[in-house]
């Protein structure tokens, strides 16, 4: 049953004793003062059973608990300690000063709810409204994207301690008592604490014992594949057996490993959300990626989310500006760097109701012409080269990553042949040819259009979230503390939440709106 607050405060109420001790302005502070206005315990009464059972911890403290920890970068066990001992986080409870805290297991239960009934997300868009409403964050304005990594809380693993993982955890799922006298003594070598003993330098060795343990996942996955409470299992241990082992090998004797990374490869059993991402050349990562929209004026985050950390940071977009909409604070334009510069992000981005500003990225070619050096008429098509030939025939080039027919403008090979310019241009013995974007006309307008002094003083502004990214990190939101992308973003959007309350104390807004609101129910 909803438990809820006592609106009539102990004698020995932290706040009430130690009344100047604990700095106003501090985020202790801030919280006393307008916690309860921001988080109160009736929003969570969906989460709870109605009418029968023992009143709860009131939700709307545990929220706070939440933020607190998150601010501090507490552990469950170190928040729980904090609330008992900590007369800042008392004060910003409005606890007694007796009061003895909670047990760990609280945080976790209650996460569980927050995660269940999207209660971190109704917390982020209260936040934001609060600023729309003190007049500090617009309700449409010029905003700005950006991603960063968050290292996963998953053990990374190689492709054997991964068959060996996911063979140990559908074994457990399938229950040991119920497998064959043969499966279990097959299975003794993978489910011990040490990897099997073998010469793991010898390339043979590794090989027999590669193809050893395919068999033994194969006949255990046939044993266990009709079995409801096994599915999870089951299909994780199918997954990395498709996606790291060929079964023939290339030399036709046996299982080997692939030689090609999977596209969308497991990378850890304890969290199998996680991938392989690469925020440049030289930062790879394993984990997942932060993506935050940005109100530059007031500094505030209005759309959050996180993503797998192989998602290419555009394929995102959208979705923030529609986020933002719904959260109050309506991107008109979204600036961004050149990861957001492609077609299909702008494409999806004005679909989404706004403008994207983003540097198209620039072609290479090996040091010779590139595409830009050619003038492409897209509605023709035809393409005039720097030695002044043009052609418009147009030939298939293939497919798209989306999967759409793509073309290419083709010159003829003996105009090419004869041409003076020609070692500056194409390597090989054949023509020049000139590949066509899908959306070929909108790229040619926003590279024309970058070159504007309006549009680069926007793109210089882009810059500005690199620290607000950088606050987040502060808050916690730099490395995963749980498994699985949505407890992830659980914990994105209450770092996003601790960020955005003191960039509010710092512009005064809290007070605003509790002024306002004071006046309005007068």
């Amino acid at each position: 049953m909803l438990g809820r607050v006592d609106p009539q405060l102990s004698l020995l109420d932290a706040g009430s004793l130690l009344e100047g001790l604990v700095d106003e302005d501090s985020f202790y502070g801030k919280l006393a003062r307008h916690g309860r206005s921001l988080v109160g315990d009736e929003e969570f009464a969906d989460c709870y059973a109605a009418g029968w059972g023992r009143p709860s911890i009131p939700p709307s403290t545990l929220m706070l608990v939440c933020l607190l920890a998150m601010h501090d970068g507490t552990s469950d066990r170190q928040t729980a300690q904090q609330v008992r001992l900590n007369l800042g986080w008392k004060t910003a409870l409005h606890l007694p000063i007796d009061h003895p805290g909670f047990h760990p297991t609280t945080f976790s239960v209650f996460r569980s709810r927050i995660v269940l009934h999207q209660k971190d997300e109704q917390l982020f868009r209260a936040v934001v409204a609060r600023a729309v409403a003190a007049g500090v964050l617009p309700r449409r304005s010029l905003q700005l994207i950006d991603s960063s990594p968050i290292l996963g809380a998953g053990a990374v693993k190689d492709t054997y301690e991964l068959l060996r993982s996911a063979i140990g955890a559908l074994v457990r799922a399938a229950g040991h008592h119920t497998l064959s006298k043969g499966s279990q003594r097959q299975l003794k070598r993978y489910l011990r604490q040490s990897k099997p003993s073998i010469d793991w330098q010898d390339a043979v060795a590794r090989r027999a014992e590669l193809g050893r343990m395919v068999g033994v996942a194969e006949r255990l996955l046939a044993a266990t594949s009709n079995r409801g409470e096994c599915a999870e299992a089951v299909g994780l241990l199918g997954r990395l057996l498709a996606q790291d082992v060929d079964g023939r090998g290339p030399d036709g004797k046996g299982p080997q490993l692939r030689q090609q990374v999977a596209r969308d490869r497991v990378v850890s059993t304890s969290d199998p959300e996680m991938r392989h991402g690469r925020k440049s050349r030289a930062r790879k990562l394993d984990g997942y990626k932060l993506h935050l929209v940005e109100e530059p004026g007031s500094e505030l985050i209005t759309a959050i989310d996180v993503t797998a950390a192989n998602t290419s940071d555009g394929d995102v977009a959208a979705e923030l500006v529609r986020q933002a909409d719904r959260n109050g604070a309506a991107a008109g334009e979204l600036v961004g760097d050149m990861a957001y510069g492609d077609g299909d992000t702008r494409v999806e981005v004005a679909t989404a109701g706004a403008q994207l500003t983003a540097k198209v990225p620039p072609a290479h070619n090996h040091g010779r012409f590139t595409k830009q050096d050619f003038t492409i008429d897209p509605y023709l098509p035809s393409a005039t080269c720097p030695a002044g030939h043009t052609t418009t025939r147009l030939i298939g080039n293939g497919r798209d990553r989306h999967g759409r027919q793509a073309f290419a403008l083709v010159f003829p090979a003996g105009t090419c042949g004869a041409c003076p310019l020609r070692q500056r241009c194409v390597a090989g013995s054949g023509p020049r040819s000139v590949a066509l974007h899908h959306h070929e006309a909108l790229l040619q307008q926003a590279r024309a259009a970058q070159q504007h002094p309006t549009v680069k003083r926007k793109l210089r502004r882009r810059p500005i979230i690199e620290r607000k990214i950088d606050h987040c990190k502060d808050a916690g939101a730099g490395k995963a503390r749980y498994r699985g992308r949505r407890k992830v973003l659980l914990q994105a959007r209450l770092a996003a939440v601790v960020v955005n309350l003191k960039r509010l104390a710092v512009l005064d807004a809290l007070d605003t709106v509790d002024g306002l609101e004071a006046a309005h129910a007068a």
